[in-house]
């Protein structure tokens, strides 16, 4: 399939979010049009001010479109007419709900959604891509080794069908990125006949970094950060959580991937892990320290007795191979995400 590239224009789903905005910026500063898509007239407005505020010059080139229910049929139908590539971030994040079916069918029935419409009206459409996660290759407490993308999480879905209400909220997150995912390539092989784009799936590890735009406080933060702040800067500290090691990368790294998926034509009909490398959360009280900027952060990991244990490890070799990628190092991100925090007033209790 032909690769895209600017000037065109791209729909983002989930273009309020965490990821997604992100992403809508990333765009923007290379010259492509964008339509976002977001829940409510509320979040059009304050997305669109960021926007023309951000960058009076492209907002032109940005517009909201209102998709209350991405698991409606035809919720895209209107979103996708022009545009010539799809990013689908939106997917619910809903670790703490009973019901699997909570977290499952939306994120299943927003993907074949978005691509039904794709297929219906997309007709400049030439390349689909679509968030998933390393949760839909393996489960964070899962077995020691190297995963890579012909991987598949297949003991989630088991478990939270076995368990239902009563399985791990981290399981049913999986096995609804497992489920999403596997919708999104079953649809695209049964319309191999009839469609005029190719899919690609991106599946970040734990994604950390700064936000996409200043809030007033971190309680307005979306689950990844937020689970950054409470880990490290909370007062009074939340228990640590387990696990003692996860994968993670920083937010730039996976929108340059999402970006260059648009743009290389060997992106294709490909899944690619996103992930720089294993830490823990030590590493991170490690940066801070070598920052001399937190004083209150220099100590010791509860958890962090001894070596690394055995741990699940996210290959990266293909996002390296496609996109020569170089990820940004955990001193990096901590550096970013403490001078924007700290700006905010965030951090105040720490730094005296």
């Amino acid at each position: 399939m032909p690769t895209v590239s600017a000037p065109t224009s791209v729909l983002v789903t989930g273009a309020n979010g965490y990821l997604g905005l992100w992403i809508v910026r990333a765009l923007l500063e290379r010259g492509y049009s964008v339509k976002g898509a977001v829940r409510s007239r509320t979040i059009a407005d304050t997305i669109s001010r960021f926007i023309q505020d951000k960058y009076p010059e492209q907002a032109a080139k940005f517009r909201c479109v209102l998709v209350p229910d991405i698991t409606v049929d035809g919720a895209f139908d209107d979103a996708v007419t022009d545009v010539s590539a799809v990013i689908h971030t939106a997917s619910p994040v809903l670790l703490a709900e009973e019901d699997p079916d909570s977290c499952i069918k939306p994120a299943v029935g927003g993907t074949v959604s978005i691509l039904h419409s794709v297929l219906k009206y997309g007709t400049h459409v030439k390349r689909v891509i679509i968030t998933s996660s390393i949760a839909a290759v393996f489960s964070t407490y899962g077995p020691s080794g190297l995963y890579t993308e012909e991987m598949w999480n297949d003991d989630a879905v088991k478990t939270v069908r076995e368990q239902g209400r009563d399985a791990p909220g981290d399981l049913k997150y999986a096995a609804s990125k497992v489920l999403s995912e596997k919708a999104a390539w079953e649809f695209v092989h049964d319309h191999k006949d009839d469609i005029n784009f190719d899919l690609c799936t991106v599946l970040p590890s734990w994604v950390m970094g700064p936000l996409p735009r200043d809030l007033s406080s971190p309680s307005e933060m979306g689950s990844s950060p937020r689970h950054l702040y409470d880990q490290l800067f909370a007062v009074p500290a939340p228990p640590r959580r387990e696990p003692r090691c996860f994968n993670y990368v920083d937010v730039h790294d996976v929108v340059d991937v999402h970006v260059r998926a648009l743009e290389v034509e060997a992106a294709g009909r490909e899944r690619i892990l996103v992930s720089s490398h294993v830490c823990t959360w030590q590493d991170w009280l490690d940066a801070a320290k070598a920052l001399s900027v937190l004083p209150k952060l220099d100590k010791k990991d509860p958890l962090a007795e001894g070596d690394y244990p055995p741990h699940p490890t996210s290959s990266n070799e293909k996002a390296k191979r496609l996109f020569n990628m170089e990820f940004k190092t955990l001193p990096e991100t901590f550096k970013e995400v403490y001078e924007q925090w700290s700006a905010l007033g965030w951090l105040a209790h720490l730094e005296h």
